[in-house]
């Protein structure tokens, strides 16, 4: 299918403003990407119920994290949050839009993670923060008013990494707090093992993720290369058997296409009941461009209602 016309014109505006450079100064960067997103967030002015910031003790420290209730209700089902940016971008700011959303359609409490940044804090540091807000929202079930066996964890890009990898932390902890993940085109492979998806859709006609930028978020994230290859930087690589269900949200014209949908044909084949969707026609970060292109609006729908249906069962 082609690019949809409203893709394409998304696109021309984009390449106006997030034009990336090798050398381009990290501050600088997310100074462009938070603006950005700033004006989604202004143009979906999304409503919710209540929002609360808090801080989240870690070993290390503690994380800022924002909780988003659709309604006055307890025991309702959470949902950990975890915002993409190539590891090095974004924050509960950037993501605030889609994580009311969700929120307010799925009836689910949303607690979305600002988890530390590279190249600060290289990697494990992100998937720490990742997993010890999960295990906290786990602990903390009466205090929050969630039902803890009725956890998700979601993120795109980075995020949708940083949430499956907390799932499979969790098993390999041997505890079972996560019962649903949903990945937004994740970057599951962070190898940068060739796929058709990867070679067709990383030019610099669709700007929002190009090889070079990948290879630029890889360097800041990773101390060094062979770090790649851990189950906890790509997920891919990991014992995939005993997880939790998931749903798995790709896009016809983004380099991850086809390392997420493999992933969810390894889930498969290692016995986790996986879905994954196509969205044709669309990028990379069309979730976050929900206010402009109507795929976003679908996606994230599809997702609420399967956060819904997951935890209406007994």
């Amino acid at each position: 299918m082609p690019l949809s016309p409203a893709v394409k014109q998304l696109l021309e505006q984009l390449s106006k403003v997030l034009r990336f450079k090798p050398d381009i100064d990290v501050n600088k960067f997310r100074e462009g990407f938070n603006m950005s997103s700033q004006l989604l967030v202004k143009m979906a002015n999304e409503p919710i119920y209540k929002t609360e910031d808090i801080t989240i003790p870690t070993k290390e420290g503690t994380i800022r994290a924002r909780i988003y209730r659709p309604s006055d209700r307890e025991r309702l089902p959470a949902v950990v949050f975890y915002h993409g940016g190539g590891f090095v971008l974004g924050s509960i700011e950037t993501h605030d839009h889609v994580c009311r959303r969700i929120s307010r359609l799925s009836g689910a409490v949303v607690v979305s993670v600002d988890y530390r940044l590279a190249p600060e804090h290289k990697f494990p540091a992100a998937v720490h923060d990742a997993y010890e807000s999960a295990k906290w929202v786990a602990d903390n079930y009466d205090k929050l008013g969630i039902d803890n066996g009725k956890i998700a964890v979601a993120g795109d890009s980075a995020g949708g990494n940083l949430a499956t990898v907390t799932a499979i932390m969790a098993r390999d902890h041997g505890e079972d707090f996560v019962k649903y993940q949903v990945l937004i085109y994740p970057a599951v492979n962070l190898s940068a093992s060739p796929t058709i998806s990867r070679v067709e859709y990383s030019g610099e006609e669709y700007v929002i993720l190009t090889s070079d930028l990948m290879s630029w978020f890889g360097r800041q994230y990773l101390s060094k290369f062979e770090d790649a290859f851990s189950p906890y930087a790509s997920p891919i690589f990991a014992k995939l058997s005993g997880l939790p269900p998931a749903l798995i949200i790709t896009a016809e014209y983004d380099p991850l296409r086809d390392e997420g949908e493999l992933y969810g044909y390894y889930l498969k084949v290692n016995g986790v009941r996986s879905t994954v969707v196509r969205y044709n026609g669309v990028i990379h970060g069309f979730v976050n461009f929900y206010p402009i292109l109507e795929e976003g609006k679908e996606a994230i729908s599809q997702i609420a209602i399967s956060i819904r249906t997951r935890f209406e069962e007994p």
